[in-house]
């Protein structure tokens, strides 16, 4: 398991335990309790002769130094690997040091010590027992000591504290010029893609914010970042600036570290897919049961479209079922809340805030294309018991609320039944209904080999692993929607496999391109490896999830070089596919047909 390390946390932490267990010996010592003085045995052993301050403070300084070195290992090879708490598992954890320092490192201190070696002090002998039982003891209890100091403040090492923003890195601006690389609006056809990590939901009650783009080190990397981006042949990128940085209060805005990355992206051709709300708000809206949401979130998006005219292509809002499900059904992240009407409210407020967010960015610039990323979900029932199907059923419904809602479908009436029960208004329902935002608007599908799940004997649901496959899931919202398709986001768990996932994926998308679904796009998600989320970002472990093109090294995976071979193989063939324009227009005349009839 590859981790991410807070080494500051881990040394600070080994030296406060440091710090306790000699506070403890002291205290016991001048009490007359026989204690084994550690510290002052390692002071002689390093200044034979020098006077007891001097000996006790080089020895404390050995002391904190081991402390650090072991809360270093602790960090990186034994944090979070046992489901307990992080004091106990700091305890258990200093059983690992514990008998190395009492049979051999004890023991050989002897053997080296001056002082013993001239016979001015004695031996401890072999194993360190001939100086009473009581010396063995109480380095086991300052082990003991050490490790639960240790477990008690080694803990988050990814994120940051909410209301403290990380530093962002300003970086000089290149001279080069510009490469001229992006296409013109009319050119741009196929999107081969890829996407920064930029998730940043909030934990504990909103206190702690998982920030992707801080532990994955993009706020110190963008540049390379982006650079890695055109080194792949790649020019279109899933970029989500983050929000909670930028939107700072009611018309208040930051713009400083997004110009920087911004005018990157124009020198070098890339042509952003601006992702403006990505799982998480800023500390003043606090979550999605806040009803000042989707208008806060549709006076940003019109700002960030007056700022950035250039800008054609937004994501306004990623993944509403996603993040209504984990925030407000499953508990995990923002609101974390548990129950059908906190989950019903984030839905609206999602997806009004994705329809007030596309009306303010085309009353800005009118061509803009909107990418409306969601999850492929599909829920399969695993025998024919009827309450078994019915839950199925409803989920296979409820998956699609989001969209519906979006793009103004009308729902079936008992999923309408449930809408109202938990707390959606009559009108509000028919303002949806009567919103039209759908005729620029791209229809991503994510898919991930847990996106299908099959609904157990007990009525919950388990994942399946691929079963149908993308062409499958998609084509179910392709039906639904009838709006042009890309395969905004994919990725592996398991880095070996990367590259057979890729082509499964590919040949998925070649597949429904050739049925006659127009697919737009493809993009592999991310650039580089993330960190929890094979826990879905519920905790702050800091375990790297090996999935992107580029590890946190920015060294490139062999997933990346099997992406950058798609691409040379298939591109040349795809830039002659119609251009987006022309597949939105022709989508625009078949879809308006469909939706009145829905609404008959």
């Amino acid at each position: 398991m590859i981790r991410s390390v807070a080494y500051m946390k881990a040394v600070l932490a080994g030296m406060a335990g440091a710090i306790a267990w000699e506070i403890v010996a002291r205290l016991l010592i001048w009490a007359g309790v026989p204690f084994f003085d550690l510290v002052m045995t390692l002071g002689t052993l390093v200044l034979p002769h020098a006077p007891v301050w001097e000996a006790w403070l080089a020895g404390m300084t050995v002391h904190l130094l081991v402390g650090a070195i072991w809360a270093v290992f602790y960090a990186y090879f034994f944090w979070s690997v046992l489901p307990l708490r992080p004091a106990v598992q700091g305890l258990v954890f200093a059983f690992v040091p514990m008998p190395l320092a009492i049979f051999i490192m004890h023991p050989q201190f002897d053997l080296m010590h001056p002082l013993v070696q001239s016979g001015e002090m004695s031996s401890s002998g072999l194993f360190g027992l001939g100086g009473g039982v009581h010396e063995p003891l109480s380095i086991a209890v300052g082990h003991l000591i050490w490790g639960t100091v240790l477990g008690l403040l080694y803990t988050r090492p990814v994120g940051l504290p909410a209301n403290r923003p990380p530093r962002l890195t300003r970086q000089p601006v290149r001279s080069h010029p510009s490469s001229n690389l992006a296409p013109d609006p009319a050119e741009h056809r196929f999107m081969f893609a890829t996407g920064i990590e930029c998730s940043y939901p909030t934990l504990e009650g909103g206190r702690w914010r998982m920030d992707q783009m801080a532990a994955c080190g993009h706020y110190r990397h963008w540049r390379t970042d982006l650079q890695l981006v055109r080194d792949l042949g790649l020019r279109y990128l899933r970029y989500g600036p983050p929000l909670h940085l930028i939107h700072r209060g009611p018309s208040q805005y930051d713009w400083a570290f997004l110009d920087e990355v911004a005018a990157e992206m124009q020198r070098l051709g890339i042509v952003p897919i601006m992702d403006l709300c990505h799982f998480g708000l800023p500390d003043w809206l606090q979550n999605f049961q806040n009803p000042e949401v989707p208008q806060a979130l549709a006076d940003y998006a019109r700002a960030f479209a007056q700022r950035y005219p250039w800008v054609q292509f937004y994501t306004p809002v990623n993944e509403m079922y996603v993040c209504a499900k984990l925030s407000a059904l499953e508990g995990l992240w923002n609101e974390q809340c548990r129950d059908e009407r906190a989950f019903v409210t984030a839905v609206r407020h999602l997806a009004k805030a994705n329809v007030l967010m596309m009306q303010a960015i085309a009353g800005e610039r009118p061509d803009a294309v909107f990418v409306n990323s969601e999850s492929g979900e599909f829920y399969q029932p695993c025998c024919p018991d009827p309450e078994i199907r019915r839950i199925a059923a409803f989920e296979n419904e409820r998956r699609f609320l989001p969209l519906d809602l979006l793009y103004a479908r009308p729902v079936q009436d008992d999923t309408r039944a449930y809408l109202l029960q938990h707390g959606m208004p009559v009108e509000e329902y028919a303002w949806f209904m009567q919103q039209d935002v759908r005729r620029r608007a791209i229809l991503g599908v994510d898919y991930y080999e847990w996106n299908e799940k099959l609904i157990d004997s007990t009525g919950h649901a388990q994942a399946l692993g691929e079963l149908f496959g993308w062409y499958a899931v998609a084509g179910q919202y392709y039906e639904r929607y009838r709006r042009p398709m890309m395969h905004t986001e994919t990725n592996r768990m398991d880095a070996r496999d990367g590259p057979r996932w890729l082509w499964r994926q590919w040949h998925n998308v070649q597949l429904i391109r050739q049925a006659g679904v127009p697919v737009v796009g493809f993009t592999w998600y991310s650039l580089t490896d993330q960190v929890d989320w094979d826990i879905a970002l519920r905790e702050p472990l800091g375990n790297v999830n090996p999935v992107g093109l580029f590890d946190l090294n920015r060294d490139l995976r062999v997933v990346g070089l099997a992406y950058q071979h798609l691409v040379r193989l298939f591109g040349a063939d795809l830039s002659e596919a119609p251009p987006i324009e022309a597949v939105l227009d022709e989508a625009s005349k078949v879809a308006p047909q469909k939706m009145r009839r829905l609404h008959a």
